[in-house]
């Protein structure tokens, strides 16, 4: 009898320990959804105090009534960002920043706000409109032009990378500049299999099906929660028949098979695989499933973790391809990046008789990044974070990254626009790394510099 005593006092400390390991899960995914609704509510990108986290409520404006005012605070924004510390040509910066210029007009970040400090939203922004207060400011600001220089990058690159597939190792140049303008690329000597190996789990980890499969595989986040995914696709569509339903931002709803089809029956979205062409069309992201995404950040962690400095730098490409290829004169449906990883590990089965990445390990690096994994984070850097020295580091923060995974010494910044504590950032990378058994090496910081007297 007290031998089943203790049997029953034992599963009750077990129940009561599961509760209460529980309780804590539940209370640290609450505690992340509230930074990340904090960090939304206002931006902090390259705010002068970071600290300041709470602010007035974002005023919406609308370009007609508000056009001098939109076109003074998109010059003043590019002209601010071009002076950041990038590891990039100007060249190559006034091909990616106007689209930084066009999420900052969009959620009131940055230099959008009045003088008062309130965020100046204006929701209808576009690229395009963007690029028309730009080219006063620069005539080669074109919006054709900007967009036919990205569509040809992206076109040079992939030509690239099937012209050199059968070379043990690449040298990240073509015509003697770094591929697509990123400096620290310059110089550097890949393998060519690891490389596309991370390029191809980056093109497909966005994709909407895969973390589908992901959850159906994995089903439980690493603390035993059921695991949720959000995602969506970007499909092209006729831009003024979008606008004549009054639909400005179709990657803030949910949108189900259902509209989908109504949509494709309105001839809004196209369907037919085959090239269109910019202005009469567009293309679009449409969120099919609510929820949180992946975090690219923990997403090229893992993949450096299992397959190295060359899949580090091939995902963070492949990243950087999804950048380029929201706006360019002429696309198809599926987008650069997802085409781009068929297309490579088709032509790398056609010579080696087997696919560059399996894919189960699709499913594994979905997981590891999925926001709402445990521990909960709610980053992703933009690809212009990732080339960007961060206020108080002396090395891009893709670079920042790497060092974590190699135990040197990490700059202590504030990561993507919720200004993410990177202390917390690799706390998280740590924890997540070491419930697959994937060891690290020990986490420091660099000093921080002493303030001046």
């Amino acid at each position: 009898m007290a031998r089943h005593d203790r049997h029953d006092r034992r599963q009750g400390g077990r129940r009561r320990g599961r509760r209460a390991d529980s309780r804590r899960h539940a209370a640290r995914r609450i505690e992340a959804l509230l930074d990340a609704a904090r960090g939304r509510s206002q931006d902090h990108y390259d705010r002068r105090d970071p600290s300041a986290r709470r602010g007035p409520r974002p005023k919406l404006l609308d370009i007609a009534r508000h056009g001098p005012l939109f076109d003074r605070l998109a010059v003043a924004d590019f002209e601010y960002l071009m002076a950041r510390d990038l590891a990039a040509d100007a060249a190559t910066l006034r091909l990616l920043l106007p689209q930084s210029v066009l999420g900052r007009a969009q959620n009131g970040h940055g230099f959008w706000q009045d003088e008062t400090g309130q965020p100046l939203v204006f929701r209808e922004a576009t690229f395009d409109r963007i690029l028309t207060a730009l080219e006063a400011f620069d005539p080669d600001l074109r919006a054709d032009r900007v967009r036919e220089a990205r569509r040809r990058r992206l076109d040079r690159l992939g030509a690239w990378l099937l012209e050199n597939l059968d070379e043990p190792e690449l040298l990240l140049e073509d015509g003697g500049e770094p591929v697509l303008g990123v400096e620290f690329l310059r110089g550097q000597r890949v393998e060519t299999r690891d490389f596309l190996r991370g390029m191809l789990l980056a093109g497909w980890m966005d994709d909407l099906d895969q973390r589908r499969m992901c959850m159906a595989h994995h089903r439980r986040t690493f603390a035993g929660d059921a695991l949720e995914i959000g995602g969506g696709r970007t499909l092209v569509v006729r831009p003024e028949r979008l606008r004549e339903l009054g639909i400005i931002d179709p990657g803030q709803g949910e949108f189900s098979n259902v509209d989908l089809d109504q949509l494709t029956a309105l001839g809004v979205i196209q369907t037919e695989d085959r090239e269109y062409a910019w202005p009469g069309f567009e293309q679009v992201f449409f969120r099919l499933r609510a929820g949180e995404g992946v975090c690219d950040d923990l997403s090229l962690i893992w993949i450096a973790a299992r397959h190295g400095w060359s899949a580090f730098l091939g995902a963070f490409l492949m990243d950087a391809v999804d950048t380029y290829d929201k706006f360019l004169t002429r696309f198809r449906p599926g987008g650069v990046d997802g085409r781009l990883a068929t297309a490579l590990q088709e032509a790398w089965r056609e010579r080696h008789g087997e696919p560059l990445v399996a894919g189960k390990e699709i499913l594994d690096v979905i997981r590891f990044g999925a926001k709402l994994n445990d521990p909960p984070c709610f980053l992703s850097s933009s690809h212009r974070r990732f080339i960007q020295t961060e206020v108080g580091a002396k090395i891009p923060t893709l670079i920042n990254h790497w060092r974590f995974l190699q135990g040197e010494p990490v700059y202590e910044i504030e990561l993507g626009y919720t200004r993410f504590p990177a202390r917390k950032f690799y706390a998280i990378a740590r924890e997540r790394l070491e419930i697959l058994e994937i060891e690290v090496p020990p986490t420091s910081f660099v000093p921080r510099s002493m303030p001046r007297r």
